[in-house]
C-alpha cells in the first residue's frame, strides 16, 4: 500500500480541513522552520501551508482513525498515532515517505504526541487501559521511564524543549501530572482543575506551563519545576478547549466553548486579560483549537473554518476564513467551471482555485453549518447554479453560491440528479422524478429499485439493484432497457454527444450502449481491469471514459483503441474513489479520504 497520496499525472490537489468533534480540543502543530500545519482527517495526516492551500501533502500509512501528528524539531521526521495505539514515525524530507519505525504504544486510542528539542525522543498519550503515557525513543520505539500518574484517559502532553527535560499532561480525570527525566518519572500531580483537563502547553523559552479545562480555569505554571505560578481569572463562560503561547511567550490565547476567544498576559494577575472576542452565536462557533507561530495566529471553529487572527493590544480580528471539508467527499461534479462536492455530513464546496468555500446551509440540528441533514448523495449543475440532494429526502438549488428559498421534498431516499433542459430528474428509493418550478412536477413510482441515474438533454438513464439500464424520456416514457449485468448498476455516464452510454457494474464491468443505434452493446468483457465495484464513470472529451472504483484506481479509457487503459491512476484514493467529473481536459476526482485531485489525464 502506498502511503502517500499518488502525484503522477496529479495537477493540484484539495485537501480536507481536520477532522472535529465537540466538546474535544484540537491540538494544532506545525512544522518547526516552515510555515506548514499538520493536523489530522479520518485516517490520514495532512500538511498545508498556511500561506498556499495548493502546497499540502496527505500521508495514508495509517490502517485507524489518526489521532495526532507532530514534526521533529529538526523538522526531518514526523510522528502520528492513531486510535489502535500504534505509533509510526516517517521522514518527512525524503520524497518516498519512508517508515522508521511502527511500534504499539499501548491498547487504547493515542490522544496527542510531543517530541523532545532533541528530536529524539517522543511522548505519547491517551487512552490506554493500563499504561496512558509512554515516552520512547524516536528510532526504535523503547520506552523512556515508567511515566504513572494519571487514572483516567490522558487527554493533552506538553515537551520542554530545553534540558533539563521535564513533560506534563493533562486529562479526564482533573488532574496534570508533571514528569522529570530522562528516565521518565512522576514527580508530582497538580488538582488546581474541577473538571477535565482539555489542553496543556508549555511556553518556547521553556518557562511557563500552560492548563485549560472544563472547569473555564486558565492556570499557569513553573517551567523546571511545575509548580503553580498563577491561576487567571475566570472569564470564559464555558468550558476551555484550547491554549496556545505567543511566540516570545508573554502572551496566550484561549478557546473555549463559549464561542469565544482571549488573549492574556502572561504575570500580570487580576489584569491578565488583554482582549476578547466572540466569533459567532451559533453551536458551530465553538473553537476546538488554537496556534500561535510562524507569525500567525489562528483558531478552528467546530464548523471547522479555520479563522485567520490578526491580535493587538487593542483587540483580536479575523483576516480571513479557510473552509473545507471534515468528512469523506461523497460526490462531485463541474457546474459552470466550478468544482462542487458533497460530503457525508451534509456539507457542500465549491472551489474554483486551491481553496473550498463552503455554501452555507440551514440543515436542522447541524453544528456544521450543514446543507443537508444527512450525506449529500448527489450534485448536479443546473442552467443558473446547481442542485444537491441528500439522506433528508430533500432537493435544494445553488444560485450565485448561495442557496435559495427553494426546497423540494422527494418520496424516497434521493439517489442521483441530473439537468434535463430547464428541469432536473431525480432518482430516489421509491422511483423517477422531474422537479420543475420548484416542485416534483412528475414522479413514477417503480417496482424495481433504482440504484444511479444519468442525464443528456431529454433523456435519463437510470440504473437498478437489478443490473438493467433503463432509459426514459423527459415524459418518463421509457425508450430503452437493457440485459441485466451481473449485478447491480453501479455508475452511469453519458458521453458529450450523447451519442454513446456506459454503465459500471458491482461486478466491475464497464459496457458502452450506442444510443444513436437503439442502444445496441458496442462494448463488453474487455472493460474489467477494477478489482472491486465501479463506483463512478465521466466521458470526456475525445472519446474518452474514465472510471473509478472501491480498488483505489482510476482508468481512463479511449474508446477507439478499447484494448486497455490510456491512463492509470494507482492509490488515487485510499479506501475508493467515489466521484468523477471532467473539468475541460482535467479530470477530476474525490474519494473516502477527503481529497479532490485534478490529473492531467
Amino acid at each position: 500500500m502506498c502511503d502517500f497520496l499518488a502525484s503522477d499525472g496529479l495537477q493540484a490537489r484539495l485537501v480536507p480541513g481536520p477532522s472535529l468533534e465537540r466538546g474535544h480540543a484540537l491540538a494544532i502543530k506545525a512544522h518547526p522552520k516552515e510555515p506548514k500545519l499538520i493536523y489530522c482527517f479520518g485516517k490520514y495526516v495532512v500538511v498545508r501551508s498556511l500561506n498556499d492551500a495548493g502546497d499540502n501533502f496527505v500521508y495514508r500509512g495509517h490502517k485507524h482513525t489518526v489521532g495526532a501528528a507532530a514534526f521533529a524539531p529538526n523538522g526531518f521526521w514526523v510522528a502520528s498515532g492513531d486510535a489502535n495505539g500504534f505509533l509510526r514515525v516517517w521522514a518527512w524530507d525524503n520524497p518516498e515517505h519512508i517508515l522508521k519505525v511502527e511500534v504499539q504504544v499501548f491498547a487504547g486510542a493515542i490522544k496527542d504526541i510531543q517530541w523532545d528539542g532533541e528530536s529524539k525522543r517522543i511522548v505519547v498519550v491517551g487512552a490506554g487501559s493500563n499504561i496512558k503515557t509512554k515516552c520512547v525513543m524516536w528510532d526504535t520505539g523503547n520506552a523512556v521511564g515508567e511515566m504513572v500518574g494519571h487514572q483516567k484517559t490522558v487527554l493533552s502532553v506538553a515537551y520542554r524543549q530545553q534540558r533539563p527535560f521535564r513533560i506534563f499532561t493533562g486529562g479526564e480525570d482533573f488532574k496534570c501530572v508533571f514528569y522529570k527525566g530522562p528516565p521518565f518519572k512522576l514527580d508530582h500531580s497538580c488538582t488546581e482543575h474541577t473538571n477535565y483537563v482539555n489542553q496543556v502547553c508549555y511556553s518556547r523559552d521553556g518557562s511557563h506551563i500552560a492548563s485549560v479545562g472544563s472547569d473555564k480555569k486558565v492556570v499557569l505554571y513553573e517551567g523546571k519545576e511545575g509548580t503553580v505560578e498563577e491561576t487567571l481569572p475566570v472569564k470564559h463562560q464555558g468550558s476551555v478547549y484550547c491554549v496556545a503561547f505567543s511566540e516570545d511567550g508573554t502572551k496566550l490565547i484561549t478557546g473555549g466553548a463559549d464561542k469565544a476567544l482571549k488573549v492574556w498576559k502572561v504575570g500580570r494577575g487580576a489584569d491578565a486579560l488583554e482582549s476578547s472576542t466572540e466569533m459567532g452565536k451559533d453551536v458551530a462557533d465553538m473553537q476546538l483549537g488554537v496556534f500561535w507561530g510562524h507569525g500567525q495566529a489562528l483558531s478552528v471553529s467546530l464548523s471547522g473554518d479555520v479563522n485567520y487572527l490578526d491580535v493587538s493590544s487593542s483587540g483580536i480580528s479575523t483576516s480571513k476564513t479557510v473552509q473545507a471539508p471534515s468528512s469523506p467527499v461523497s460526490c462531485v461534479t463541474v457546474a459552470h467551471s466550478e468544482i462542487v462536492i458533497g460530503c457525508n455530513d451534509g456539507t457542500v464546496f465549491t472551489a474554483s482555485g486551491a481553496e473550498w468555500t463552503k455554501i452555507q446551509g440551514t440543515a436542522p440540528r447541524s453544528i456544521n453549518r450543514a446543507a443537508h441533514g444527512g450525506k449529500v448523495t448527489s450534485v448536479c449543475a443546473t442552467s443558473d447554479g446547481f442542485a444537491t440532494c441528500g439522506f433528508d429526502d430533500k432537493v435544494r438549488f445553488v444560485v450565485k453560491g448561495a442557496y435559495t428559498s427553494t426546497v423540494v421534498d422527494v418520496e424516497g431516499q434521493p439517489l442521483g440528479l441530473g439537468q434535463v433542459g430547464t428541469n432536473v430528474a431525480v432518482a430516489t428509493t421509491k422511483g423517477i422524478g422531474i422537479i420543475s418550478n420548484g416542485a416534483v412536477a412528475k414522479f413514477e413510482s417503480t417496482n424495481w429499485d433504482p440504484t444511479t441515474l444519468a442525464t443528456h438533454d431529454s433523456l435519463i438513464a437510470v440504473g437498478s439493484k437489478d443490473g438493467i439500464v433503463r432509459v426514459f424520456d423527459a415524459s418518463l416514457k421509457e425508450v430503452f432497457s437493457s440485459v441485466a449485468h451481473r449485478s447491480q448498476i453501479t455508475a452511469l455516464s453519458w458521453s458529450l454527444d450523447g451519442s454513446k452510454l456506459a454503465a459500471g457494474d458491482a461486478e466491475r464491468e464497464i459496457k458502452v450502449y450506442d444510443a444513436s443505434n437503439k442502444y445496441t452493446t458496442v462494448l463488453a468483457n474487455k472493460w474489467r481491469h477494477h478489482n472491486a465495484r465501479v463506483t463512478a464513470l465521466a466521458w470526456g472529451p475525445s472519446d474518452r471514459l474514465a472510471s473509478t472504483s472501491n480498488d483505489e484506481t482510476i482508468y481512463v479509457w479511449d474508446f477507439g483503441k478499447p484494448a486497455t487503459a490510456v491512463k492509470e491512476y494507482k492509490f488515487a484514493h485510499k479506501d475508493g474513489g467515489l466521484g468523477l467529473a471532467w473539468k475541460g481536459a482535467e479530470l477530476v476526482s474525490a474519494g473516502m479520504d477527503g481529497v479532490v485531485c485534478v490529473w492531467d489525464a
